[in-house]
């Protein structure tokens, strides 16, 4: 068995992101994961600032960076795999939700994502075999989902900047039936690492990381109390 990062954010991906692919790999080798799900924002904020002006060639560029994770996975003994966080807008302000199991055809021969309502990009993710779920869905500024349109939920996410409301996300998903997903959201280096799934060592690409999930088989790793210890860090540090 394996602890993979489910949720994480590289250099050049957002202005949220500030941390170079090469650190994250070493990070998490130090953590003693064995895989990174690189689930970069596919947000319209995000995307217009990419280069290129065409979808193609500002995907492609999106896709470039999963490229040079790949490559610094590698020289740490890392398996990396390939998601997306999607900023839905909604009708009171907006809801990420993110996608493990497409290829880059998915995005290519698609409109942007981010156009999409929540049941327009279900009912395409579901289509398709890819699963779809809503990342910190109790964070503040966040819209909760309608959980007929969601594979699952982030019961536990470990970004310290916010108060995730964790166990409200934990209810929710077993309230609903809904997958409960765990993730560091990770952004900055010096981020404790919380969260992640544990999964068989055998599971090497997308498709089998999606049907693994699916099946239940997936252990959640919960740090809440060094997601606690960092997010009263924090804020005492605001407050000074």
């Amino acid at each position: 068995m394996i602890k993979i990062e489910t949720h994480c954010h590289s250099l050049g991906s957002s202005n949220c992101a500030t941390t170079a692919p090469e650190k994250i790999a070493r990070v998490y080798s130090e953590y003693g994961y064995g895989g990174i799900v690189l689930t970069n924002h596919y947000a319209a904020a995000h995307f217009n600032n990419y280069p290129g002006e065409s979808k193609k060639e500002k995907l492609d560029y999106y896709f470039s960076l999963g490229d040079i994770m790949k490559k610094c996975c590698e020289e740490y003994g890392l398996k990396l795999f390939i998601g997306a966080e999607v900023c839905v807008r909604t009708e009171h302000g907006y809801a990420e939700y993110i996608l493990y199991g497409f290829d880059k055809k998915f995005l290519y021969d698609n409109p942007p994502l981010f156009t999409f309502t929540q049941r327009e990009l279900f009912r395409l993710a579901d289509k398709n075999g890819v699963f779809m779920y809503q990342a910190h869905p109790f964070r503040d500024g966040i819209e909760l989902g309608d959980p007929a349109y969601m594979h699952g939920a982030e019961a536990f996410n470990g970004h310290y900047h916010h108060e995730e409301r964790n166990e409200l996300a934990a209810e929710f998903c077993r309230k609903n039936g809904l997958t409960e997903m765990s993730g560091t959201d990770y952004h900055h280096f010096g981020q404790p690492v919380t969260g992640g799934l544990i999964v068989d060592e055998n599971i090497n690409d997308e498709v089998s990381l999606v049907s693994y999930i699916r099946s239940g088989k997936a252990e959640l790793i919960k740090d809440d109390v060094h997601y606690r210890s960092a997010r009263a860090e924090y804020l005492e540090g605001k407050r000074k």
